[in-house]
């Protein structure tokens, strides 16, 4: 049974269970209070979430940054097998915008000095790679890395070594072997 309640410019309209009808038609949403407690449910799950993505998204810029520096090293030594020709990556440490990989045929060409681990004269760049903000690069031996044309180090084991990627929390290393082979060890 429908009761009508007196006052207003609509009929308002209630039935025995209490629920209102608005002419004629049942009326359905949230009440304030509902709102209020929906928002603050989740303002908590944003509150809670948002670092946790912060983070991922962290974790997951220096994974892409180390698979660059490998490719970059791979890239390298493909180079250097192809062109029949020293190719080089220099290591630029630092954190982002100035930690850098760059990998340059190594030939003298337009007047350079061939295998000086220098880009000078119109040696040409092949490949250049800079650490996204928030990472660091490190090298904990050579700053430079010489292939020659067969994709070996130039200076055999004393030519190999370990560059590090870390941000804070996370670290990926990149080895390259005497061999030319890279290897890639992270997270750690």
């Amino acid at each position: 049974m429908v009761h009508a309640r007196a006052g207003g410019d609509l009929p308002r309209l209630r039935d025995s269970t209490g629920r209102l009808y608005l002419n004629g038609r049942d009326q359905q949403g949230f009440s304030l209070i509902e709102l209020i407690v929906i928002i603050g449910i989740i303002s908590v799950l944003l509150v809670v979430a948002i670092p946790k993505f912060s983070e991922w998204r962290n974790n997951q810029n220096l994974k892409a940054a180390a698979r660059e520096a490998v490719s970059s090293f791979q890239f390298a030594r493909l180079e250097a097998a192809r062109r029949d020709t020293p190719v080089t990556i220099r290591v630029t440490t630092g954190a982002g915008g100035i930690g850098k990989c760059t990998v340059f045929v190594d030939n003298g060409q337009g007047g350079g000095t061939a295998s000086n681990g220098q880009r000078d004269g119109g040696e040409p760049l092949l490949r250049e790679i800079k650490v996204p903000k928030g990472i660091t690069l490190s090298s904990s031996t050579l700053t430079t890395y010489q292939l020659n044309a067969r994709g070996f180090t130039v200076n055999g084991a004393a030519g190999a070594g370990t560059i590090t990627l870390t941000n804070g929390k996370r670290s990926y290393t990149v080895t390259l072997t005497a061999a030319g082979a890279v290897q890639l060890a992270g997270p750690i």
